[in-house]
């Protein structure tokens, strides 16, 4: 986090690194702008960080599912994936 914070502070500074993140908004941009120095390294980089970014939500949605299980019997007879789906969508 404190990486991307330095990041982010820095892009006033860095026209390149300004126009990656853009509107303040585009945070893979700003990442993009960074390791495009390093040329096909940075690629594989940010290729690397996009499979694992959704890995780190697992542990939560596995949760949401079980949790929505108990509310109702209703939720129990869904698929456990259509639960994870609807709370990622949310």
């Amino acid at each position: 986090h404190m990486l991307g914070a330095a990041f982010t502070a820095a892009a006033t500074s860095v026209p390149s690194w300004a126009a990656g993140l853009e509107s303040g908004n585009h945070i893979g941009g700003l990442i993009a702008a960074v390791l495009a120095p390093t040329g096909g390294f940075g690629k594989l980089l940010l290729v690397l960080l996009s499979l694992t970014a959704p890995s780190a939500c697992t542990i939560g949605m596995y949760s949401t599912c079980t949790s929505f299980m108990t509310i109702h019997r209703v939720f129990s007879r869904l698929p456990r994936l259509v639960i994870a789906i609807l709370s990622t969508a949310m």
